[in-house]
């Protein structure tokens, strides 16, 4: 097994401390009673609009939730859009990230898992942009937009790195003030410009129904030549593959805008970045497995754990796993 994980380094995830022990279900449960609030949302096909170019003519279907939920493969940028409508955005906020339901599966999602996502997604994280950009933790200042709970902002407080939180869920600004982390509910345009020597985006860019607006203001806030790092799903990856709208990236009604490197490259041009590094990392196999768990009622995460993780490194070394880890340079 040694040789193997040589040439398909892995990470090494317990799927039940990671996700929760009924996160499939829950998924489930969340989907069905979002449905309801928000299928007024839901447009025709002829009222497409991309949310990254603002295309309205050239698209095709890619993908189908149940009840006409639709995504549309963009003919003009690449991107992958829900054909949803925003309408006023601080309402859509509110009526998304402010709800019980919401904040119910968050509660299930954070609590029980909170010091293991911090050390296990925080250390990562940390290790893939400190040490791989060989960064000075000691003089550096990140900020981290839509910093959720705060994994990422504790781990850098732990070391002393100077860093911020921008956040739109009032829960989740309140979870991160009582942790005594540095957690604004303010906007990014509200940020002194070229301040960041970092921006990071973990899970964010999909939620964006403006990215190129966001993308402009991430620029004008960061220091010459600083950097943006995006982890965000890619919908073109076996997950997608073996689990269709089941796959949990899906996220109706959240996830606006899914991309791949056409679609990345014309974010870059009309925001003034340019891609240094773009690569996959995954949890496809462990996701499938969850799925499959709870629908067959077969703990297969506790017993194919070693080969979950084997089979997920084969996946990321050939860039077909179901996220992106992009890393933009401000020009």
């Amino acid at each position: 097994m040694k040789i193997l994980e040589d040439k398909f380094p892995t990470f090494q995830f317990k799927a039940h401390q990671l996700r929760g022990k009924n996160f499939y279900s829950n998924i489930v449960e969340y989907r069905n009673k979002i449905l309801p609030s928000h299928r007024h949302r839901i447009l025709t096909a002829d009222e497409f609009c991309c949310f990254l170019c603002k295309e309205r003519e050239k698209k095709k279907l890619f993908l189908e939730w149940q009840r006409a939920y639709q995504l549309y493969k963009c003919g003009k940028c690449g991107a992958i859009s829900a054909n949803i409508s925003i309408e006023n955005s601080s309402d859509y906020i509110e009526s998304i990230y402010d709800q019980d339901e919401y904040k119910e599966k968050l509660s299930r999602e954070i609590d029980k898992q909170y010091e293991y996502r911090k050390h296990q997604f925080g250390g990562d994280r940390y290790r893939y942009i400190i040490d791989r950009l060989n960064l000075d933790s000691k003089t550096i200042s990140i900020l981290d937009v839509g910093c959720g709970a705060g994994y990422f902002l504790s781990y850098l407080k732990d070391r002393g790195v100077s860093s911020k939180g921008l956040e739109v869920t009032p829960y989740l600004v309140n979870y991160c003030l009582e942790k005594g982390l540095n957690v604004s509910a303010s906007q990014l345009q509200d940020e002194k410009d070229e301040t960041y020597d970092v921006i990071v985006l973990f899970d964010v860019l999909e939620h964006l129904s403006d990215p190129i607006l966001t993308f402009q203001q991430i620029n004008r806030k960061l220091k010459r030549k600083g950097f943006c790092i995006a982890f965000t799903p890619n919908i073109h990856s076996v997950g997608y593959e073996l689990m269709g709208a089941k796959q949990n990236t899906l996220l109706p009604f959240e996830h606006l805008c899914f991309f791949n490197e056409k679609s990345l490259n014309f974010l870059c041009s009309n925001a003034g970045f340019r891609i240094e590094t773009l690569e996959t990392f995954g949890l496809d196999i462990m996701d499938y497995l969850l799925m499959k768990e709870y629908e067959d009622e077969i703990e297969y995460t506790e017993r194919l754990g070693d080969l979950m993780s084997l089979l997920q490194g084969v996946l990321d070394k050939h860039s077909i796993s179901n996220h992106f880890r992009i890393t933009f340079r401000k020009i």
